[in-house]
Formats: structure tokens, sequence, C-alpha cells
């Protein structure tokens, strides 16, 4: 140590304080030891401050170190307090211990004293370091909690059909600040009720555009897409950072083929860039035919939105390359390189912040300043890391880099996740749906849906699930649309119970629900369930489905026969 600790010692013997402080000097511990005998000394040096430990002895005439210890810890817990004592029995000094001493030192064996000064000192030290950690942890939570909401306050102005729901998120989250089990509940609640009012506006958006319409009405179609889309990636990364903070963030870590997934990526990112006519170039010598320990779908996320702000923020015509490297520790690191204009080295602290877009709010160019800051979530959440270097007017680099793992055998012929095949003749296809849901306006988006796409398919109603277990049993439909959150009880037991009946566990049950989390849908698929459309639906997909199940339904009727 190079400073001079100041200790105080309370001892009423002299002879005793003189051997322990120089015993500390002897040991090369630099201090000023302030000596005092009795308890109003000991008050006036405790209120005097400025001391870096506290020695006491156990036995103080008129005056006990049990008393001693209680006035030190209230007037300066932050202080460590040692008992310095020849009369200290073993149960005695575990109790003091118990009671916030930070050690004991019998006078028969000073020779260890300053060791345990020395650890004391180590040890307040951590504890103020750890607080200072927790503290800046909370300020940090707080601030992202205040961008949140300033940022939802703001959404409110552009969808009034998102005002209750915006409020009620405010409210969820000062309840989620008092208790941490509520988390996965508000979050489950939250994606469903943010997705249920853009089924409707994305739903029925979808229906006019099979209309026939005008040039202009046509781009008033396109543009309310185009904003109820963007609006369901914000809901999405806002979503997904929430999850990440409150530690339910569902992964399903595999073994993941990176050249794949950068193939894939690739692929689906080449209409964006040639838009503005830049290259898109996968690096021939680089290491990616090596495997990642990670979520598929996250990573695929993660690429997707680094190759995407690599177009967006690049020069037209420019370039962007995907490279991998590995290095010692086994890690593989996926880079996305662009030619832009780099970003100056003071404001690359703000990338991963979320809203934070550094100015481009004010361009042209579409975002929502939380790609970056999630890629990263997403990244640590999978025992990996995403950062950046950038040199201003050539371009910068992002990364990606996870603990590479052994590729598992692709057995020849393996069957890839299902499809739905398209029926043939699918003008012709009829039946009767039954769709249980309490939502009028999805009821309203069904109903027109099938009237003008297959026209020969009758549609059954019911808006609790009481009423869609009875019409099931009387009418026997040939496929069940189940929404979860309805007025009487669940969809999940609505699905149980159709199982359970004879009468009705052969009809296919799929479920439309806005509630998008992947252990819920594994859960309800395993239950029983044939198909999971997540709200906002998609109407190719949704007639697809009813398509394939009317169609399986028919053909097992005639083989029947």
């Amino acid at each position: 140590m190079t400073t001079r600790l100041r200790i105080l010692h309370l001892e009423d013997e002299p002879r005793d304080a003189e051997l322990a402080q120089a015993m500390l000097e002897a040991d090369g511990l630099l201090c000023d030891v302030v000596p005092v005998s009795d308890r109003d000394a000991f008050v006036r040096a405790l209120e005097s401050g400025g001391f870096d430990v506290i020695l006491a002895d156990f036995s103080i005439p008129g005056f006990d170190g049990i008393t001693a210890q209680q006035l030190a810890h209230d007037r300066r817990p932050d202080v460590p307090f040692i008992f310095v004592s020849g009369t200290l029995g073993e149960e005695v000094a575990i109790e003091r211990l118990k009671a916030g001493a930070t050690d004991y030192v019998l006078k028969q064996r000073l020779s260890r004293l300053s060791t345990a000064i020395r650890r004391a000192l180590r040890e307040a030290d951590e504890r103020r370091e750890r607080l200072r950690a927790e503290q800046e942890i909370r300020r940090l939570n707080a601030d992202l909690e205040r961008r949140v909401v300033e940022r939802t306050a703001e959404l409110e102005a552009t969808n009034e059909a998102l005002k209750r729901r915006e409020a009620e998120l405010q409210e969820a989250q000062a309840i989620l600040e008092q208790t941490s089990g509520a988390k996965s509940q508000f979050l489950s609640r939250m994606s469903h009720d943010l997705r249920t009012p853009l089924n409707a506006i994305l739903g029925f958006a979808q229906l006019l555009a099979m209309d026939a319409l005008s040039p202009d009405q046509q781009d008033n179609v396109k543009q309310i897409l185009k904003a109820g889309e963007y609006l369901l990636v914000l809901i999405e990364e806002v979503l997904d950072i929430a999850r990440i903070e409150s530690g339910y963030l569902s992964l399903s870590p595999e073994a993941v083929a990176v050249a794949e997934v950068v193939a894939e990526v690739l692929d689906l990112s080449r209409p964006l860039a040639a838009q503005r006519n830049i290259v898109l170039i996968a690096d021939p010598s680089s290491s990616c035919e090596h495997s990642v320990s990670a979520d598929r779908q996250r990573l695929r996320q993660i690429l997707l939105n680094l190759i995407s702000n690599a177009v967006k923020y690049n020069r037209d015509g420019g370039q962007v390359t995907i490279s991998c490297e590995t290095n010692p520790e086994d890690r593989l690191r996926i880079k996305v390189a662009d030619t832009g204009t780099g970003i100056p080295p003071q404001k690359l602290a703000l990338l991963f912040t979320p809203f934070e877009r550094l100015g481009a709010e004010h361009s042209s160019i579409e975002g929502t300043g939380l790609g970056l800051a999630l890629s990263r979530g997403l990244a640590a959440a999978m025992g990996g890391t995403v950062d950046v270097e950038s040199i201003v007017d050539q371009g910068s680099t992002f990364w990606v880099e996870l603990v590479m793992a052994e590729r598992p055998d692709v057995q020849e012929g393996a069957a890839g996740p299902a499809k739905l095949a398209k029926p043939a003749n699918v003008p012709a296809v009829a039946g009767s749906v039954l769709y249980i849901e309490d939502n009028l306006p999805n009821v309203r988006l069904i109903e027109r849906l099938l009237s003008r796409q297959r026209p020969r398919i009758t549609l059954l109603g019911a808006t609790s699930g009481s009423d869609g277990i009875r019409l099931a049993r009387e009418r026997a439909p040939e496929l069940i649309l189940l929404d979860l959150h309805l007025p009487d009880i669940s969809g999940e037991e609505v699905l149980r119970m159709l199982w359970e009946d004879t009468r009705t566990r052969q009809i296919p049950v799929a479920i439309l629900s806005a509630d998008a989390t992947p252990s819920q849908v594994k859960r309800l698929l395993a239950s029983g369930a044939s198909a999971y459309l997540t709200k906002p639906l998609d109407i190719d997909r949704l007639l697809r489905l009813i398509d394939t199940q009317l169609n399986r339904q028919s053909s097992a009727e005639r083989q029947a026969r």
C-alpha cells in the first residue's frame, strides 16, 4: 500500500495498543493508529470520520465490544470492523461475525492482524465496487425503460388503435418493477394485445389488395401494409429486448452450419441491395464452413440485421462482404464489412443503445434504432458478442462471435420442415369451418376472406369457448380455427376438451393467436393442435391451411365410404 491508513483502535490497555501498532508497522503496513479507551472517545472518533478500519477490544471497563460494534454499524457501516481481543471465545466470535464484524484476531496471535486488515480492506473495496455496479445497472435499466416509454408514447400518435394498449403496457411495466414473477405473463399478454389490432389492420389491407383498384388506391393500400409491417417489426424488437432484459428469452441452441445461414441471409438481402446496385460477396477463402452453437433463427435474425444495415448505410454501387475467421478460443467470428461512410469514434459507443440512430432518424433511411441493441442482446444470450470497427470515409465492419460446435451428421434423405402443399382445384374446396373467436373485427375479416376467396365454405362462428365446443359437437365441421384468449375458458382448455371428446377428436384444430411465445407454440402443437398461425395473419398462408385441411378431410371421408 502506498497511502497511509487511518485506524481507530478501541483498547483500554496502552501496552496492547502499542504492541498492535508496532506489529502493524513491523509488517510493512503504513498506518496512523488513533487509540481510544472509552465509549465517549470512541463515539467522538466515529463522528469525526475518516477511518479506514476499526479495531476493538471485546472487554472494556464500563463499555463492551458488542455495543461498540453496534455504534460503528450505525454511524460508519462501510468501515471494516475487526475484534482484537484476548477473551473472545469461538462461539462469541461466530455470533459477532454474523452480526456484521469483518474478522476477529486474538491478542495471542497479533501476527495475523495485518493480514486480517488487508483482507478486510479488499473486501470493503469489492463491496463498494459491487454497489457501484448495481447502481449503474439500475440507472441503465431505468434509462432504457424511460426510453421505451417515451418512444411508445410517440407511436400512439401514429395509430389511434394502439392508444389503450400502450397505456396498459406502461401500467404493466410499473407492475413489472415490483414483481419479477409477472414478467413472463406480461410479455405474453403484450405480444397478444399489440398484435391483435394489427391483425385487423393488415388483414383488411390484404383483402383490399386483392380487389381491382385504381393506381392511387393500390398505392394507398401499399402504404398501409408497409406501415403495419414496420410497426409489427418494431413491436417484435421491443418485446425481444424486454425478454432479454427479464431473462425470459426462449432459445433452442444447436450446432448450426454457418455457411447455410449466410447463404440464406444473402439471398434474402439481394433485392434490397439491388435497389442501390450494391454487391453482396461471400468471401470464398473464409472459414464459414464451421458450425457454431446457436439458435438458428436468432443467428439468422442477427445476420439479417447486420447485412441490411450494411446495405442501408452504404454508398450507391458499394460492396458488402461476409467472411469468417476463427480464434484460438474455439470461437468463430462472422464479419460483415461495408464500404459506407464509416462511423466517427465518438459515436461508436452509442451504436448499441436502444432507439439511438446517430442522426439517421432525420434522413430517408428507414429504421427503429433497436436492431443493433437487440442483436447484441441475442448474441450475449447465446454466449457470444456483437461488436464493430469503423474508419471514417472507408467503411465499417460489424461482427458476431460465437462458440464453435461440432457439426452433426446430416442423414441422407432427412426430412426438412413440413410445408403446406397447395391442393388441386382450390376454387372447388368446400365444407364448414368453425371459428372460435370473441374479437369481432377478426371474425369479420375471416368472413369476408372466405366469401371472396372460398365461397363454397360455410363459416360457423362462436364467441366463447363453451359455444365453440357445443357447435363442434353439433355440426362436426371439417376444421376448427381457435383463438386462445376467450371470455369464459382459455383456448388451451378448449383444445383439451375437443381432444378428449370422441365426437370431436378427429377434427383438426388450428390455433390463430396473437401470442407468439415459442414455448407456447411448441406446447400447443404437442397438445394436439394441427397448426399454429400467429397474428397478424398471413392471408395466403391461412388459405393454404384451410384448403389443405378441408381437402384432407374430404379424402378421408371418401376412403371411409
